[in-house]
């Protein structure tokens, strides 16, 4: 006769131990490996910016600049006509209406058509300037 003990506990498996740096390293691969994929994501999105557009529309963007923080100068093709404006957060103004034939020679390097390059200023001569310590 074989006697079994009826409140014995069954016999569990041996615990697994980890260690909290296996634990901390598979987070950390983890956050990595999403951070990766938003940032993939982000590049493709500004690569594929204009991907969509059509050519042929009546109107066009033919530039922009950055004036600020939030706001941009425009230049809008119109038909024959280019039309420049200055867009901020609820406001869009008409700042000139410029004529095709003003860009005819934009591509030339003569210094007729263009902004002008700023003189070079070093950093000390910059500071100086600012300071109010110019001589």
């Amino acid at each position: 006769m074989s006697l079994a003990a009826p409140f014995a506990a069954p016999a569990t498996a041996a615990a697994t131990s980890t260690s909290s740096l296996a634990g901390a390293g598979e987070v950390t691969l983890a956050l990595v490996l999403v951070l990766l994929a938003i940032f993939a994501c982000a590049w493709c999105v500004k690569r594929l910016r204009g991907f969509g557009h059509t050519q042929g529309r009546v109107l066009a963007i033919v530039d922009d600049l950055a004036v600020g923080q939030k706001e941009r100068v425009v230049l809008i093709a119109c038909g024959g006509e280019r039309l420049l404006l200055g867009v901020a957060p609820g406001a869009v103004r008409l700042l000139q209406v410029v004529p095709a034939t003003a860009f005819a020679n934009a591509g030339d390097t003569d210094g007729a058509v263009g902004p002008t390059p700023a003189p070079a200023l070093d950093f000390r001569a910059l500071l100086r300037r600012n300071l109010g310590l110019s001589r």
